[in-house]
């Protein structure tokens, strides 16, 4: 599968929205920069409505926005998918990760997931009809997301 972008991007805000049915719930705000692929030098800004479940899974459900450099064309994107703990990594209940004396662990994540893309940018309309794949790290400790989205050489190329 080809690169279609790297982004680094840091957290800017980790609302705590509570405890729900499924577990705890944070909007998580963050800005970055494509720092890799053809989109490269492009910002990404976005919000996470994660979930972090009982069984120690985060639920990405992310909403984000892709401004260009040069001609300022923006792709809407949509991303689901998983942040999973290793195996030997005990996240706490949710119960106490919404407690103000948690401290994140410096810890990078495994992160991974579909995107979905819209967008009204002549040159980039083959993102409206493909679903592209992410993988990546999640460091709550230090508030970075590395990600890079992957499609297959024959969706990018259409």
């Amino acid at each position: 599968m080809g690169l279609v972008y790297l982004f680094e991007a840091d957290v800017i805000e980790m609302v705590p929205v509570g405890l729900v049915p499924e577990g705890a719930r944070f909007d998580v705000y963050f800005s970055g920069q494509l720092v890799e692929g053809p989109l490269s030098g492009a910002t990404l800004r976005g919000i996470d409505y994660l979930l972090f479940r009982y069984d120690g899974i985060g639920v990405v459900n992310a909403h984000e926005i892709i401004t260009t450099n040069a001609d300022h064309q923006h792709v809407s994107i949509h991303a689901q998918g998983y942040i999973t703990p290793f195996p030997e990594m005990q996240l706490p209940p949710p119960e106490e990760l919404l407690s103000p004396e948690f401290r994140w662990p410096d810890v990078p994540l495994p992160a991974h997931g579909f995107v979905l893309y819209r967008t009204g940018a002549v040159d980039l309309a083959w993102m409206n009809r493909t679903t592209l794949a992410f993988g990546g790290t999640v460091n709550v400790g230090t508030r970075k997301l590395v990600i890079e989205v992957r499609a297959s050489k024959s969706a990018a190329s259409e």
